[in-house]
């Protein structure tokens, strides 16, 4: 039964584009209880890591407290009004030059 090995599922991650090194694949077979498939690594398991990778650092990621995951939200939150701010400035900013009246 041959599982494949950190090294191996880093070099099919990069050559599907991932931006990823063996520390960061190592720390997703632990999480994902990944080293027990026997298997090569699929397509699937690129997915599988893309969407752990995706969610790292988020309020999405796995095993991280309610408190955590609140914190994360609300970070969020205020860095999506600030961008709204920024859009309708810049939105604002277009209309005038082109001389159309907002609502």
């Amino acid at each position: 039964m041959s599982r494949f090995t950190v090294r191996e599922a880093t070099k099919f991650f990069r050559s599907s584009g991932a931006d990823c090194n063996e520390t960061l694949v190592q720390e997703w077979m632990n999480d994902t209880k990944t080293m027990n498939i026997s298997y090569g690594v699929t397509k699937s398991d690129f997915i599988s890591f893309d969407m752990w990778n995706s969610a790292r650092g988020t309020a999405y990621e796995n095993g991280i407290s309610d408190k955590e995951r609140i914190a994360r939200l609300l970070v969020e939150i205020n860095d999506l009004k600030t961008e709204i701010l920024t859009l309708t400035k810049e939105k604002e900013g277009l209309e005038d030059q082109l001389g159309i009246m907002s609502s």
